[in-house]
């Protein structure tokens, strides 16, 4: 009886913490937010380290990196803009299924080459240059 209390322990903390976790990650965005990186190399990109303009001001005198997020009512990033030395180093545009999954994304990189990208809904988009 002790085994199956302390299992049911277990349970319920594991999924409280995968809600919390959930609501975490869903956080509703501003308009426009400053990030310091990205993490893996699935489309949309998924901005991490959140940082405040005046750190992206900062970085950008110092010459560091940093990204801008453009985020729609829906809470999808629609457009992230890779900032470096100043200048613009990458930028994707993105639009998406009624599902809330990519369609669609345009990729402009430091040199103004523009890729576009058009993806099925069952498509699982990673990173293009």
């Amino acid at each position: 009886m002790t085994v199956l209390i302390g299992l049911l322990v277990v349970l319920f903390a594991g999924l409280v913490a995968r809600v919390a976790w959930r609501r975490l990650r869903e956080r509703k965005h501003d308009p426009v937010e400053y990030f310091g990186s990205w993490d893996g190399y699935g489309l949309p990109l998924r901005l991490v380290d959140r940082i405040s303009k005046e750190e992206a001001d900062a970085r950008a005198a110092r010459g560091s990196a940093y990204l801008v997020g453009y985020f729609d009512a829906e809470n999808r990033l629609i457009r992230d803009v890779k900032m470096l030395r100043g200048k613009v180093f990458f930028e994707h545009h993105y639009t998406y299924y009624p599902s809330g999954r990519l369609k669609h994304m345009t990729v402009t990189n430091a040199r103004g080459e523009v890729l576009t990208r058009d993806y099925r809904e069952t498509d699982s988009p990673t990173f293009v240059w």
